[in-house]
């Protein structure tokens, strides 16, 4: 009872509009909390990341090698994560086979990434529907894109 020692001090008006306030806002905490873990309860996608990062040859017309690093983290729920993790070696190669026939000048802009990055997610969703008869993941993400 010690937290509400100030209210002794308060005129009498102000008592009731305290009160009030105190007793909506204790009434109010509790269904805030509830209705957020709910809704953490339904939202249960998580991010992966694809390890170690890829790393190709650029596809070159000319005798200097070009490199590209790249990282991945997918999206999806834990059974979708836990696909991508059975079936990590087809994965990879789908990634790796679609990254390497890239040249600089066809991932040199954003616009180009994000292209590419599309084009990859759905060749991963190709595989796993192929693998698993769903669709899995809900996104698919650089983390890292390095072109030296």
């Amino acid at each position: 009872m010690q937290k509400f020692s100030f209210l002794i001090h308060l005129p009498k008006k102000y008592l009731s509009v305290v009160l009030l306030l105190i007793l909506a806002f204790s009434l109010i905490t509790p269904a805030c909390a509830e209705e957020q873990e709910n809704a953490e309860a339904e939202d249960n996608t998580r991010y992966y990341e694809l390890s170690p990062p890829f790393i190709v040859n650029l596809h070159t017309e000319g005798r200097r090698m070009r490199f590209l690093q790249v990282r991945l983290q997918v999206l999806g729920s834990p059974e979708a994560i836990a696909e991508v993790q059975t079936h990590n070696a087809p994965l990879r190669d789908v990634i790796i086979s679609r990254l390497s026939a890239q040249t600089r000048d066809s991932v040199n802009t954003p616009k180009k990434k994000k292209a590419l990055q599309l084009e990859i997610q759905g060749e991963v969703e190709k595989v796993l529907e192929d693998l698993t008869g769903k669709k899995q993941i809900e996104g698919l993400y650089f983390t890292n894109f390095v072109i030296q």
